[in-house]
């Protein structure tokens, strides 16, 4: 299959890109991920002292432990700090992990920076896939490969747009929605890597 090259090889740095915005957009969004399951579970604890009823009890504890997975994800991907844990590990906290299963026998990435810029790749891998399926990550220090299997599967279209140019990534960064895909991007440039495109379920990422 043809290699489409998407992404400029340009400095790492975006020129007017306004930092307590990026900030803004990326606090706006962790709010909006954290806010369904934390709602759901304030709901289900207050059934739950009002009438005793164990049922909400149980599904207070399942949201729980889901919204402590969310957290431990995005503080992982987004976060500052080393000494990640194993990625599979993490995936419990992607939106939908329920029906989600990756693969991750062929991934042997020791790079600290590589395995985060893995990670924030799967987060985009796993809104790519809307009805659920299987995220497949391999690859080594010096070339990663992301494949996505399930029904609708499809990477999001922001993602081609920001690996084309410094306009729509700029633009990415305002958007909360897009925001995993525009760290994704911006965290590979920083590192000087190339994420490319190889098809709607395929995508490489390699050192430019």
């Amino acid at each position: 299959m043809q290699t489409v090259p998407l992404a400029k090889k340009t400095d790492a740095s975006l020129v007017g890109l306004d930092p307590l915005m990026l900030a803004g957009t990326l606090c706006a969004r962790l709010c909006h991920d954290l806010a369904g399951s934390l709602g759901a579970l304030t709901g289900t604890l207050e059934m739950a002292a009002d009438d005793g009823d164990r049922e909400a009890l149980r599904l207070s504890v399942a949201l729980s432990q889901e919204l402590s997975a969310r957290l431990r994800l995005l503080r992982a991907a987004w976060g500052i700090g080393s000494d990640l844990p194993a990625l599979e590990t993490l995936l419990p906290g992607l939106p939908g992990a329920d029906r989600l299963r990756m693969d991750v026998a062929d991934f042997s990435v020791t790079d600290e920076d590589l395995r985060r810029l893995s990670l924030n790749l799967l987060v985009v891998a796993g809104s790519a896939l809307p009805r659920g399926g299987l995220i497949r990550l391999s690859g080594s220090d010096a070339r990663i490969a992301i494949e996505i299997e399930g029904q609708r599967a499809g990477w999001p279209e922001v993602l081609g747009h920001c690996l084309a140019g410094d306009r729509a990534l700029q633009e990415a960064c305002e958007v909360p929605r897009s925001m995993a895909v525009a760290l994704a991007c911006l965290q590979a440039r920083a590192m000087r890597w190339d994420i490319v495109v190889e098809s709607p379920t395929r995508l490489v990422a390699h050192r430019d």
